[in-house]
């Protein structure tokens, strides 16, 4: 899901920023009254008309306009049916955990400015990757992807929704060797040892693609299981290439 949300930012890249804009529809014939109604001054109006009139005439007939939360909002709710409310970017501020990490962001956390007081967060941006977020910028910017730097951010954290993808562990990468068992039938274990609980049992002519080498020196090869072990007693089992 967390890619589909990314995929999703992504492609809004370009569209412009209207306060209170949730994939806003703006077309030659309404954007102006849209963005009459919906922006709170002046400079603000002028800014967000520029910005789409510059982009009717580089040939868009239709553009969708969001704010800094409504960007991520829209996708959760109205697409994906996730939360059942509205949110601001304080809001979506206090649906993340782990504000107070000294670590950078990665992949799927939101980032925030906060207020001169420190106390609510004004803006939010969305991590598509370790370096770069989606943010909807402003009004003369619309959706941009900006590489994530410290200083421009207050504070940042993982989302509750998308926590458990977030934290899921990256599968391990296999080698270009193998592990043959060639005497008997051996123990696969998920621990490289003989202590650890025993999975299944691989028998003679079985190849696996080894992914590491525990500190005991048995092979942590590639199975169904994330952590399946196998002895490295050479009576049993043998390294080669493919």
């Amino acid at each position: 899901m967390l890619k589909e949300f990314n995929d999703y930012l992504t492609d809004q890249i370009g569209q412009p920023y209207v306060w209170g804009g949730q994939h806003t529809k703006l077309t030659p014939e309404n954007y102006k009254s849209v963005i009459d109604r919906k922006e709170t001054t002046e400079q603000h109006k002028k800014d967000a008309m520029a910005y789409c009139e510059k982009k009717f005439a580089d040939g868009y007939t239709v553009l969708f306009a969001y704010d800094c939360s409504g960007l991520g909002v829209y996708w959760i709710t109205d697409v994906k049916h996730l939360w059942a409310s509205d949110a601001n970017a304080n809001t979506m501020l206090h649906r993340c955990v782990d504000i107070d990490t000294p670590e950078p962001p990665e992949k799927g956390w939101w980032v925030f400015k906060l207020d001169a007081e420190k106390k609510r967060a004004t803006h939010i941006g969305y991590m598509v990757d370790d370096e770069y977020l989606v943010e909807a910028k402003g009004r003369a910017y619309g959706v941009v992807k900006t590489k994530w730097r410290e200083r421009d951010w207050d504070c940042w954290g993982i989302p509750k929704v998308f926590e458990d993808e977030i934290r899921k562990p990256e599968p391990p990468t296999p080698t270009e060797q193998f592990v043959l068992v060639k005497g008997g039938s051996v123990w696969v274990r998920d621990a490289g040892s003989t202590k650890g609980k025993k999975l299944f049992v691989a028998h003679k002519g079985q190849k696996f693609q080894l992914i590491d080498i525990a500190p005991s020196g048995w092979y942590h090869i590639m199975t169904t299981y994330p952590d399946a072990y196998i002895t490295n007693k050479t009576r049993y089992t043998v390294l080669e290439d493919e």
